[in-house]
């Protein structure tokens, strides 16, 4: 054993004694019957909003006004007749949503990036250790929560407070890049520090982890200590991870995660889906209408957070689009799966006529080599344009020129649509739209 996996297990059983007794829950929980599962959700998921109708204006109001019977207790049947909520409702009425459990010592910020448009101001439920969630994905793709780690996303933190994080995790080593202030400098620096502290894992957003690989194979740079890469903020396209798996020689992986929720699912080392972290959250499917849809059926995703009682979060169309998958997975762990979110629910294309677009994100996803990155303009007047980032097989062009016109045949030719070749694209807080429209929309 050695002397991190040693201070790692000590600390689980002192001051992280909380983390330490999640951890081994959720390792049990993964294993346990589907049907044994599914009630556990369900007991949780009905708790959970027994108390945010209790102890929070909003939800007590909310439920109401959904005839909910506010002097019934509400039983599993009663699911799906709880009304869901959209981040601008969530957004407007956030002080009523917080709980009268809520307080300086147990609440913690959360932040959205506002890929939507509609910056969200959450609150996490710090009494939740909820790293666990991730420790038991990490061990999906032999990765252990004592290993040394290396993150690429929003890192706000000053010197004080990356000292009492490398105090804390000592003598492993976690290493930050923050994926809002990249440059070849700081990339180069990031790789001085990780060729010393040799992780074991590269976590990071899409975005930024491709720009990281681009950095490293132009400068002719390695990381051989990487056993495993994963993404998050961003559909993983098979371009994209084709791509980081050639520059890092590792397999690369998917996570579903939020700012305001947290993590929700992650792929296992077989890749045939995200396993939903069911234990601690509810991932639901939902048409137009909010119909629940069967696995198999693409709709909106509706996502409950089981643990958080200071910033209840029920039923919420979290702005992704996504399905559920019908299946076992071949690697042994009980979780439901999803497949790979599709993108947001907004990014879609419109006609004049009214006719609607969706899933352009993946108009490649056949020839994923020809393009590297890829970016939809919708202006006002309808006309569309693919700025693209060429990949580097021959003939790259004409299977990006084919899809295009196949796309066009597509709708009929009804608006202008373009091509512009570009050597890269510019993206905000570490993020890249996908997706940008002009269009208005009826719904504001």
């Amino acid at each position: 054993m050695t002397l991190s996996e040693t201070s790692f297990n000590l600390k689980l059983h002192t001051f992280r004694r909380d983390s330490g007794r999640l951890y081994r829950e959720l390792l049990r929980n993964q294993k346990i019957e589907p049907a044994a599962l599914a009630e556990l959700q369900r007991t949780r998921a009905i708790a959970i909003a027994e108390f945010a109708r209790s102890q929070t204006v909003f939800y007590a109001k909310h439920f109401a006004d959904a005839g909910i019977d506010p002097g019934r207790a509400l039983t599993p049947d009663d699911w799906t007749r709880l009304p869901m909520l959209n981040r601008r409702r969530l957004k407007e009425h956030a002080d009523d949503v917080t709980s009268s459990e809520a307080t300086p010592r147990n609440s913690r910020r959360a932040l959205t990036g506002g890929s939507t448009g509609e910056p969200l101001r959450a609150m996490h439920d710090s009494r939740v250790p909820t790293l666990a969630l991730a420790w038991r994905m990490y061990t999906w793709w032999g990765i252990q929560p004592w290993d040394n780690l290396a993150r690429m996303a929003r890192w706000g933190f000053g010197r004080f407070d990356t000292l009492k994080n490398d105090i804390a995790w000592w003598p492993s080593k976690q290493r930050y890049a923050d994926a809002g202030l990249m440059s070849p400098e700081s990339m180069r620096r990031f790789h001085a520090e990780l060729t010393k502290s040799q992780p074991a894992l590269l976590e990071g957003y899409v975005v930024s982890t491709a720009a990281y690989a681009d950095f490293l194979e132009a400068e002719g740079l390695r990381l051989p200590s990487l056993r495993a890469v994963a993404t998050t903020a961003a559909p993983l396209d098979p371009a994209t991870r084709d791509r980081l798996e050639s520059v890092f020689g590792v397999p690369v992986h998917d996570e579903y995660r939020s700012a305001e929720v947290g993590w929700m699912a992650g792929e296992c080392h077989e890749r045939h889906g995200l396993h939903v972290f069911a234990d601690a959250r509810v991932i639901e499917v939902v048409d137009e209408q909010g119909r629940v849809l069967p696995p198999g059926e693409t709709g909106d995703i509706v996502v409950t957070d089981l643990t958080n009682r200071v910033f209840p979060i029920i039923r919420y169309r979290i702005g992704d689009r996504g399905r559920l998958l019908d299946r076992q997975c071949p690697c042994g762990i009980g979780l439901p799966l999803m497949a790979q979110p599709e993108g947001r629910a907004t990014d879609l294309l419109y006609t004049p006529t009214g006719r609607t677009l969706g899933q352009v994100t993946g108009i490649f996803s056949d020839v994923p080599e020809a393009v590297r990155q890829m970016q939809v303009h919708q202006r006002a007047d309808h006309s569309v344009t693919f700025r693209v980032v060429e990949g580097r097989i021959p003939n790259a062009r004409s299977h990006v020129e084919r899809k295009i016109d196949l796309l066009r045949n597509r709708i009929d030719n009804e608006v202008p649509v373009t091509i512009e070749y570009v050597d890269s694209l510019p993206y905000t807080g570490a993020k890249l739209k996908y997706v940008i429209s002009d269009v208005p929309r009826a719904d504001g």
